[in-house]
């Protein structure tokens, strides 16, 4: 099933295909706001036209260029197992729209690259860590190919541009570091509180809050011990992350004593997020190694401290909202944590954090993905 256009553009047109299956979800979610954001900071050039692909049908479209109908080409294909719809679909698919440049923004691409394709590496966790695919072909020989063929190749942090150079030295000549930026919904968010939406699902103030899920790096279980230590007995932790049909067995995982205080929140709408970070009393986000870091960008958007460590890229964000602690060290994240709820009774947003987290703009992010665009496609003139 194909929607939208599909005629040829005038030649002074760039026409940028995505890979947009981060888009076609059920839930946005990070990979699909990392488009959302960088597509939306182009949204007003006319030379540019932007393909969609991707092969869910049967599920929601995101459209990142709110006001317009996409130019969605949607279309499944068999074969699931070996990866075909991403290793030839999808380059087909660009070959039959005439496409400039094809942007693969989620760690994996296409062998076969019939047009210049541009590939967004966020970190080499799937590599290090075995996280959400198995050693084999596929992972350990097929991508790191595809990444060699590539016109140009975009990371998020310098941490992640040092952990891809150590495991690929030979991208270094292709490789572009450019941060995320952070919604304008968080830096514009003026304080208020917490809407019906979210006292609905059981949030009341105080509380903590912890992004991050139940990946065992996401370190959720130092957020739980670090609740059950404080002596404040009406202060509730709120998670985020763990899917819905993961909240029943979470919650009888913890201790029973403190198993009430605290909340699985259900996923939550991004225009909704600036609230739930402003009204916490501090984000805890104990993680060891993230390729970027949103919830730290995010809490020192709207002011509020967050707590982590500096790891990987997280040293990359250390603003004047961020408090940094030994990642080991319990005594340490629980002190300040205590004092962090003692001080922040009235929920002043933090001036300092909130004017140094604008320097992460979504507009210059944009602006150096399109100049890898054009530098891809031959057009740096």
């Amino acid at each position: 099933m194909f929607v939208g256009r599909t005629t040829t553009p005038p030649t002074e047109t760039l026409r940028i295909g995505i890979d947009a299956r981060c888009l076609n979800v059920r839930h946005l979610r990070g990979m699909g706001n990392y488009l959302r954001g960088m597509i939306g900071g182009l949204a007003g050039l006319p030379e540019l036209h932007w393909d969609f692909l991707s092969n869910r049908p049967d599920l929601p479209f995101h459209n990142p260029l709110p006001g317009t109908t996409p130019a969605l080409h949607n279309f499944d294909c068999p074969g699931h197992r070996f990866q075909l719809w991403e290793q030839a679909a999808l380059p087909m698919g660009a070959v039959a729209r005439h496409l400039d440049v094809l942007h693969c923004p989620q760690n994996s691409a296409p062998w076969w690259q019939p047009v210049p394709t541009v590939i967004t590496i966020h970190d080499t966790m799937i590599w290090d860590r075995d996280e959400s695919m198995d050693a084999g072909f596929y992972r350990d020989t097929l991508l790191p190919q595809a990444f060699h063929r590539a016109a140009g190749i975009i990371t998020i942090s310098e941490q992640s541009k040092r952990d891809i150079l150590r495991r690929w030295p030979k991208l270094g000549s292709k490789l572009h570091v450019i941060p995320h930026g952070v919604e304008a919904e968080f830096l514009d968010a003026q304080p208020a509180p917490l809407s019906d939406d979210l006292r609905a699902a059981g949030i009341e103030a105080p509380y903590l809050l912890y992004c991050g899920g139940l990946m065992p790096r996401k370190r959720m279980s130092w957020a739980v011990e670090i609740l059950a230590t404080l002596d404040t007995p009406n202060l509730m932790l709120v998670v985020c992350g763990v899917p819905a049909e993961g909240h029943a067995a979470a919650a009888a995982s913890l201790p029973p004593e403190i198993r009430a205080r605290v909340r699985f929140a259900p996923f939550i709408e991004q225009r909704a997020m600036p609230r739930l970070f402003q009204n916490a009393a501090a984000v805890l986000y104990p993680t060891l190694y993230e390729g970027f870091g949103f919830p730290a960008l995010e809490a020192q958007a709207v002011g509020t401290p967050v707590l982590m460590s500096p790891l990987g890229s997280l040293a990359e964000l250390n603003g004047p909202g961020a408090v940094m602690l030994d990642p080991e060290d319990r005594t340490a994240w629980i002190e300040a944590t205590r004092r962090i709820v003692a001080e922040r009774t009235n929920l002043v947003p933090d001036d300092r954090a909130r004017r140094w987290a604008r320097g992460f703009s979504w507009d210059v992010s944009a602006a150096a993905h399109l100049a890898v665009y054009r530098h891809a496609a031959g057009r740096t003139d």
